[in-house]
């Protein structure tokens, strides 16, 4: 399942988010997914980006400092 705003995100007067803001979210999520011990194919799913991206974010993410993923 792809990536959905929230209902309650989608009923408000908020203005929809730009491109930047969508993927940043959903690294935040794949993040979130990371620490649950998700795999990166059910994290690609979820999030919907290719299992690729996931890898390359992981890897990213392993190398900053006090970071485990």
């Amino acid at each position: 399942m792809a990536y959905q705003p929230s209902p309650t995100a989608a009923g408000s007067s908020l203005p929809p988010l730009s491109r930047p803001q969508l993927a940043e979210a959903r690294r935040v999520r794949a993040v979130e997914l990371f620490e649950g011990g998700v795999s990166n194919a059910e994290i690609a799913r979820t999030v919907g980006v290719c299992a690729e991206s996931v890898r390359r974010w992981r890897r990213v993410l392993m190398r900053l400092p006090g970071q485990e993923a």
